[in-house]
């Protein structure tokens, strides 16, 4: 026996069925991605999708038939965010490869935008590029890896002696 995607049990002849439940979250899925991919804040996009199970504003992306919304319906930041994480699980590679692009290229334009401001000498300016830069390496995956390492007195690598001696004797009460 295998599972509808709402956790009740199907036979393995029947066929798949969609709760509105379920047709309602992978619309909040899409909607959430779309609005992402225009840029729009995570508490902006809550917002919106609030307003549409309200009925106080049009969706961007078409409802699937027969989806509802219950009175004073309301989504949260956090639920967005797993919203955004759950659509881009099921979004392939090469999109996913796209929104890093889409990504890149709007802090590209921001960075851009702070020039004017750097080359006067702005200090705010100057800290907000270097995070954009920070933020573009490690989108991009060039950013130097971190790199810890504890070192002696003398500056030399501990040895695991060295290592032993510093913490202390290690009981065996946590063994199993």
């Amino acid at each position: 026996m295998k599972r509808q995607p709402d956790g009740t049990w199907r036979g393995a002849r029947q066929a798949v069925t969609l709760s509105e439940r379920v047709l309602r979250a992978r619309w909040v899925e899409t909607e959430t991605l779309h609005l992402k991919r225009m840029g729009v804040s995570l508490e902006a996009i809550a917002e919106q999708l609030g307003r549409v199970g309200c009925g106080q504003a049009q969706p961007l992306t078409s409802l699937p038939e027969g989806v509802r919304f219950p009175p004073g319906y309301a989504i949260s930041r956090q639920a967005v965010h797993k919203a955004l994480r759950r659509a881009l699980a099921r979004e392939p590679a090469l999109a996913v490869e796209e929104l890093r692009k889409l990504d890149a290229a709007r802090s590209e334009e921001m960075f851009l935008n702070l020039q004017p401001a750097i080359r006067k000498g702005n200090a705010r300016a100057v800290e907000v590029g270097i995070k954009v830069l920070d933020h573009t390496a490690r989108i991009n995956g060039y950013a130097a890896p971190l790199r810890h390492e504890l070192t002696g007195k003398d500056g030399s690598p501990l040895t695991l002696v060295e290592l032993l001696e510093a913490v202390g004797p290690i009981s065996d009460d946590h063994q199993d």
